[in-house]
């Protein structure tokens, strides 16, 4: 193997590892960018001239000035020092997954089996997930890994991939037929994971899945409506699963979400407090429970529990505008939804954002890690179109 594929095989091994052990899947990150780096290196050494695409140039700009609206809270944060780290390893640490994707020079069909592999093993994951809830008769399961939540966002950024490549006819997938078995499999472990964040993302996609998967292969289409609403059956007879779902709109007795609503309340009143600067990154939580809490609150909750209060607070009015501007422009980026592979990156994104309405998954490493192996994939496999 040469230093390309080393790249992309220890890119993808760290993407299934990252939720299992957070050890392993860092050694497997760190040796994709090593491999990455001795393949630019070898790539000048033979005389290659690096162009990039104006639309990667234009991509990485908006990142870019995505991350100057920010860098003003970390110097007027109340911590500095652990703002500044948790801005290194936001902006410079996670973004290595894309320049790989874009920048390898491998070919179509290896970054289409590296996709493949990652949407087997979530599928593999869900099995697992939901197959313990069974075994064990517990409330929620974790499945090959921790972190409800952390499953929750990267399950409904990759679960998009699975129904738009199995109904489209446009391009070729290895592995196509299965694909829904796939979609199947990952629903299913979102059920016994109990995250309601992970419904609400995968819901969200759907309208625009089955919209061009009407357009494109109606029976299909009509098979993922008639599987949908087996599950919506099983859901409103298993008693658990139905209360739970019902639960998303409850903010009164239910204190998981009236929590949420209590924090996301004072959270304005710490925003008009420091509007332009913020607390620092990651700092609004920490000082919310030292001066802002109120009784409300039951469970006294360390962050905000969606990526915009928590940026608001954290980096002020400036950061949340910078956050903004990224997630349009990255809608912008995908929005030629003809293509199967900017539906797959729109929708990586809807649900991506969808979860981040309710958890705060900007502060999630390795969900942050799959938005972007899905947004390089896609960009990549675009043009291939």
């Amino acid at each position: 193997m040469k230093y390309n594929e080393w790249c992309l095989a220890a890119l993808t091994l760290a993407m299934c590892t990252q939720r299992m052990s957070i050890a392993a899947g860092n050694i497997f990150y760190g040796l994709a960018i090593l491999f990455f780096l001795l393949h630019l290196y070898q790539r000048h050494q033979a005389g290659e001239t690096f162009t990039v695409p104006k639309d990667c140039k234009r991509y990485f700009l908006v990142y870019g000035l995505y991350a100057l609206l920010l860098l003003p809270s970390v110097f007027f944060s109340v911590d500095p020092g652990r703002s500044l780290s948790k801005f290194a390893d936001y902006f410079i640490g996670r973004i290595w997954v894309l320049p790989i994707l874009l920048f390898l020079k491998i070919d179509a069909e290896a970054i289409k089996k590296a996709l493949l592999v990652y949407i087997g093993f979530l599928a593999f994951d869900g099995l697992w997930t939901f197959g313990e809830r069974i075994y064990t008769h517990g409330f929620r399961s974790n499945g090959l890994g921790d972190g409800w939540l952390r499953a929750a966002s990267i399950v409904a950024t990759v679960f998009p991939a699975t129904l738009v490549l199995w109904l489209t006819k446009k391009v070729s997938f290895p592995g196509r037929k299965y694909l829904i078995g796939c979609a199947v499999l990952m629903v299913l472990g979102a059920l016994g994971s109990g995250t309601r964040s992970s419904w609400v993302g995968m819901l969200a996609v759907l309208p625009f899945i089955l919209y061009e998967g009407f357009v494109s292969s109606p029976k299909k289409a009509a098979a993922i409506v008639a599987i949908l609403c087996c599950f919506g059956m099983f859901m409103y007879q298993t008693p658990a699963l139905h209360e739970r779902f019902i639960s998303i709109a409850n903010i009164t007795t239910n204190r998981s979400n009236g929590d949420r609503v209590e924090a996301w309340k004072v959270g304005a009143e710490m925003v008009k407090a420091r509007p332009l600067t913020g607390f620092g990154i990651l700092e609004g939580g920490r000082v919310y429970l030292a001066h802002y809490r109120t009784k409300a609150d039951t469970q006294g909750l360390n962050h905000f529990h969606s990526n915009y209060v928590q940026t608001a607070v954290d980096s002020g009015l400036p950061g949340l505008t910078g956050l903004l501007v990224f997630l349009l422009y990255n809608f912008w980026n995908f929005r030629h939804l003809g293509n199967p592979y900017e539906l797959i990156g729109f929708c990586a994104w809807v649900g991506f954002c969808a979860v981040g309405l309710f958890d705060y998954t900007l502060g999630m490493s390795a969900a942050v890690k799959a938005l972007w192996f899905m947004t390089g994939c896609c960009m990549r496999l675009r043009e291939t179109v």
